[in-house]
């Protein structure tokens, strides 16, 4: 009688999750408007536990660096708010001086290049006539032609000018929007400072909930996921701004010793766009090879070898061997991962697809040894009973 209505209960179960399915699938746009809804709503708390699982990477250093052995209780209570402090000031610290680095510059380069466009150009048109008969159809189109390269480059400015104006007005009759930005980012911010002040009475909780209302392998499951979601996600971000750091550093190193210029600058640009697995390197070479081109085309195709060289020696060895390492995922599935997680979802797929993955590596591979072990364990018990048995009818025989 128990076994019919456990086939029944499971007939009414697998129907019922059908039902939802076909549910889910008849009303897909209104159930996708009421996720993005709800994934609006509900942003800046998201947001700030983002950001505070970003900053508690250096706020725990900094801890255990504040005065690690004193017993005295007003260190005690200032260790986790000035840790905060400290962390949000330096992070700040670094954005401004790379941004105060290489944005005047990038604005100095872009009007030299509206100046020598003009020049270019003319020089270029000038040298086709000269050698017309390379390609004399060319020749006799750019002669006819008569380009005036400076009016071009001022209807360019124009359009700028007043593509730049039309943002601007966009901006301020969307005040509101504005407004809503700033109050969503305050939020997040504050949420996150509290969920780091008492980060471990939310995690304490959290495990109360979970002991409850779970059952015990349910919970210590959920607990293990967790564990290793956050080994792979925090030694993926240290991971990637060690590898940004060294990066960075080379660029900058070898265009000083190769005397290239905006060293310092495009060097800076590439840490930061580093960040950018993989693809971050060719962003700041191509802003790179730009920049030095006004200066000196010749130097632009050197340095156009030397990023070549760097962007293989750095998607090849440093990226695989410091992310990879630092978050136990071998090279090739790094690779592999940013690979597919960046055609899946652009740039935040490649952020994304290397901690993911070294998650579900991770969990799989555990699970693969735990699964072999059990049955070497339960076949070692075979055999010792096998043998027992066998001892066993050799004593009654005799």
């Amino acid at each position: 009688m128990n076994k019919v209505k456990k086939y029944r209960f499971d007939i009414i179960k697998y129907l019922f999750i059908a039902g939802l399915m076909v549910l889910a699938i008849v009303n897909f746009d209104r159930l996708k408007n009421i996720f993005s809804y709800l994934l609006t709503i509900s942003m800046p708390i998201i947001l700030g536990f983002i950001i505070a699982y970003v900053l508690n990477i250096p706020m725990v250093m900094l801890e255990k660096l504040y005065f690690p052995n004193s017993d005295s209780i007003v260190i005690k209570k200032t260790r986790r708010p000035v840790s905060i402090f400290v962390s949000i000031i330096i992070i700040t610290v670094v954005l401004i001086f790379i941004l105060n680095l290489v944005i005047p510059q990038l604005i100095s380069v872009f009007g030299r290049i509206i100046e020598i466009i003009p020049l270019l150009a003319n020089g270029i048109q000038n040298w086709v006539i000269e050698n017309e008969e390379i390609f004399p159809p060319l020749a006799e189109f750019v002669e006819t032609s008569q380009i005036d390269w400076q009016n071009i480059v001022t209807n360019m400015i124009s359009i700028a000018n007043r593509f730049t104006t039309n943002i601007i007005e966009t901006t301020l009759s969307t005040v509101g929007s504005v407004f809503s930005i700033v109050v969503n980012l305050f939020l997040s911010l504050m949420i996150s400072l509290y969920v780091l002040m008492s980060k471990e009475t939310l995690g304490r909780q959290f495990k109360i909930l979970s002991e409850t209302y779970l059952p015990e392998r349910g919970h210590k499951g959920i607990m293990y996921v967790l564990e290793v979601t956050d080994f792979s996600f925090r030694n993926f971000i240290t991971g990637e701004v060690l590898e940004a750091l060294i990066l960075g550093s080379l660029v900058t190193v070898g265009m000083w010793i190769f005397q290239f210029p905006y060293a310092s600058m495009i060097g800076a640009l590439t840490g930061v766009t580093a960040l950018i697995p993989v693809l971050g390197a060719y962003i700041s070479g191509a802003i790179g090879f730009i920049m030095i081109f006004v200066d000196s085309p010749i130097q632009a195709l050197t340095f156009l070898v030397f990023i070549i060289v760097i962007q293989q020696l750095e998607g090849n060895l440093i990226y695989p061997r410091v992310v990879g390492g630092s978050i136990g995922l071998p090279g090739l599935w790094v690779l592999i991962s940013i690979t597919i997680g960046g055609g899946l979802l652009g740039i935040w797929g490649m952020l994304l697809a290397v901690p993911l993955v070294s998650t579900l590596f991770k969990l799989l591979k555990n699970d693969i040894e735990y699964r072999r072990n059990y049955k070497y364990q339960a076949q070692e018990y075979v055999d010792a009973v096998e043998e027992i048995n066998e001892s066993d009818e050799q004593e009654v025989n005799n």
